[in-house]
């Protein structure tokens, strides 16, 4: 693998994680409202205890996205390092070529959660 695969391939690494992380957040709703169903008629909540559990969930769910918040700004500065980094390495034609890769890396990636 030559000096300068290794960079693209963690640029594709970070733009794959970066798209999973939104796909998560999108989901997260969804499945938020099937733990509390699944939960009430498991547990046979009242609707007190099933308002209550639905407190807490809501906090811990704003608590588990501060944390990807943050973490996806380190994500984010990690790629901006990169990028500027392979800037300084390659030619403009050569960065395009890899802006071109990742744009369709980042599609494909898309495409296949649909």
């Amino acid at each position: 693998m030559s000096s300068k695969t290794i960079p693209a391939i963690l640029t594709l690494v970070l733009v794959f994680t970066a798209s999973v992380a939104h796909a998560q957040k999108n989901n997260a709703a969804a499945e938020g409202r099937e733990v509390i169903n699944r939960m009430t008629k498991e547990l046979e909540l009242s609707d007190t205890q099933r308002s209550k559990v639905e407190t807490i969930l809501n906090a811990e769910k704003k608590k588990v996205e501060a944390v990807f918040n943050e973490e996806r700004k380190k994500l984010q500065s990690i790629q901006e390092e990169t990028r500027s980094g392979l800037k300084a390495v390659l030619t403009p034609e050569q960065m395009e070529k890899l802006e071109n890769k990742i744009r369709q890396e980042s599609s494909k990636n898309a495409n296949q959660k649909k």
